[in-house]
């Protein structure tokens, strides 16, 4: 299992249920950030998979709410090249809910799906938000985001796609990543981060696909849910400083290691950045035991508005 801390002020945050909840605290010094957000999707769920069959006649697929040319070409394996040309599409921007697609199938066996695994054979509860892009000073360009479990089962193995799309519709770049917790518990947010070393000048849209996410079944067993307290937050030079407590909520278990990550916000909600800080616990962290942590982070567009913290323990090396 994991926890992550649930919403407060900088006092020490009060979970609202008896399992963990995600903590958002505002930093104790704020300024106004700069919206870097080429987009801002709503909570978006993945589009119900059609499981292909072992046939030679094309699949059918119908159109949903959030589905694009590129998010359905990633989950069949097939190029958006291929989709188009066999349903008579010349401008991706016109698709229309309800409206019918042919899967060709046995036309491009030497086509490589951009993804790290093949897709989840079947839907699973996402949302994502709070998603911003970021030019570094090398000119590559940060893709941030959240993924948010909707579901009532802890899920694991989650990887996120992102493309970009021109004026016309047409994809332009694209780029895979797992997401950073290894297992995201019922209703908890994890951040994701997609890095563009060559990103296109310019770009007219956006579409964020969970490509995988599966239960997590036996690998449950190996986690437990760990607790940030006594958290607080102070600049450090141009950083955000968090500093606080994790205390292990397993009624039997000891972790012997630690993962902290801590997310910040601007003030639209935007993730302008993220860190990830692993705590070695060789001697183990005992049930209700506690072990401090202290994350220094920098944010895009300035001094963050916002943050939230993650933890979650393993009981082996």
């Amino acid at each position: 299992m994991v926890a992550l801390t649930g919403c407060g002020e900088l006092e020490v945050a009060t979970p609202e249920t008896a399992t963990p909840s995600s903590t958002s605290r505002r930093p104790v010094a704020t300024t106004s950030p700069t919206q870097a957000a080429a987009e801002v999707p709503v909570f978006q769920m993945p589009p119900d998979t059609a499981t292909p069959t072992l046939s030679p006649t094309p699949i059918v697929y119908y159109i949903q709410s959030g589905d694009t040319l590129g998010s359905i070409a990633a989950q069949y394996g097939v190029s958006v090249q291929a989709l188009q040309a066999a349903n008579g599409i010349d401008n991706p921007l016109l698709l229309q809910i309800g409206q019918q697609l042919i899967i060709p199938t046995g036309v491009e066996e030497d086509y490589e799906a951009p993804s790290f695994l093949m897709p989840t054979p079947t839907p699973v509860p996402f949302g994502v938000r709070g998603v911003g892009f970021y030019e570094t000073p090398v000119g590559s360009m940060w893709c941030l985001g959240e993924v948010v479990n909707t579901g009532v089962d802890s899920l694991t193995n989650v990887i996120i796609q992102v493309t970009l799309f021109d004026s016309a519709g047409n994809p332009v770049a694209q780029g895979d990543t797992f997401l950073t917790t290894t297992i995201l518990p019922p209703s908890e947010r994890a951040p994701f981060g997609i890095l563009f070393l060559s990103p296109p000048a310019d770009f007219a849209s956006h579409q964020v696909t969970i490509l995988r996410g599966e239960a997590t079944g036996a690998l449950n067993e190996g986690y437990v849910p760990l607790f940030a307290e006594q958290v607080s937050s102070a600049p450090s030079g141009e950083q955000l400083e968090v500093t606080g407590m994790v205390r292990n909520g397993a009624p039997e278990q000891s972790v012997t290691q630690a993962m902290v990550i801590v997310t910040v916000y601007d003030a639209e909600g935007i993730v302008t950045g993220f860190r990830q800080q692993s705590i070695a616990l060789p001697d183990g962290l005992p049930p209700n035991g506690t072990t401090p942590f202290r994350v220094r982070l920098n944010a895009h567009g300035g001094f963050p508005a916002d943050f939230s913290v993650v933890a979650f323990g393993r009981t082996g090396g």
